[in-house]
């Protein structure tokens, strides 16, 4: 009678990380995706020290002068500045 070939724990994996003797594998660690930036805690003191309605109303502002003063621009430029002043003004920049 002809010996079996011994089959390897990765042959006999099945997709939730177990094999299939019932010897539990560990499981995958997860990698975080592409394109997605985890938020650190600076990151996120920054945020709620300016609110968007603050930001908001600065932009405005600058939209009004800017328009005045005929200084070419759009209102992501202006959010942007906005928001620069905004944490400069409490000392973060």
């Amino acid at each position: 009678m002809p010996k079996k070939a011994k089959v390897s724990d990765k042959e006999n994996a099945s997709p939730d990380g177990t094999t299939l003797n019932g010897n539990a594998a560990k499981p995958a660690a997860k990698t975080p995706r592409k394109g997605t930036t985890r938020r650190t805690a600076a990151t996120k003191k920054e945020e709620s020290r300016v609110s968007d309605e603050a930001i908001r109303i600065r932009a405005y502002f600058i939209s009004e002068q800017r328009e005045r003063l005929a200084i070419p621009g759009d209102a992501n430029s202006d959010w942007i500045e906005a928001r620069r002043q905004l944490l400069a003004e409490l000392g973060e920049s």
